[in-house]
């Protein structure tokens, strides 16, 4: 999971953005109000999972953005999976908590396979 995190920071930092980007291994996050941050999990939208925010945003985190970059491969093999990106704004103080679950929507009795939960603290 290191190994993967650590890719994932190099694929960020090589197409220039300027965010903060965490991994599921972080501690606790710590922000300044107004900082914008990334998190990028792993997901392969091709067998139906995709990661969603298991319970309302605290009022202190904003949602800038969500999408799926797949992989670099060659020839384009199709199911070969990438990140989900989720981009966060911190819009005031104070400690929040956002944990991701990774499942098929459509499986309403079903538990997600996995869970991420990250902790935040914006100063």
């Amino acid at each position: 999971m290191k190994l993967a995190a650590t890719l994932m920071l190099c694929v960020f930092l090589s197409i220039g953005c300027a965010n903060k980007h965490y991994s599921a291994d972080s501690d606790i996050i710590t922000l300044k109000s107004g900082e914008i941050f990334t998190i990028a999990l792993e997901s392969n939208p091709t067998t139906g999972y995709s990661w969603s925010i298991e319970e309302p945003l605290p009022e202190i985190l904003q949602k800038v953005s969500n999408e799926y970059k797949p992989y670099n491969t060659s020839g384009n093999i199709v199911g070969s999976g990438g990140t989900e990106i989720w981009i966060f704004k911190a819009i005031a103080k104070g400690n929040a908590a956002i944990t991701f679950q990774y499942s098929r929507p459509w499986e309403k009795d079903v538990p997600p396979i996995k869970k991420e939960l990250y902790n935040i603290s914006f100063k």
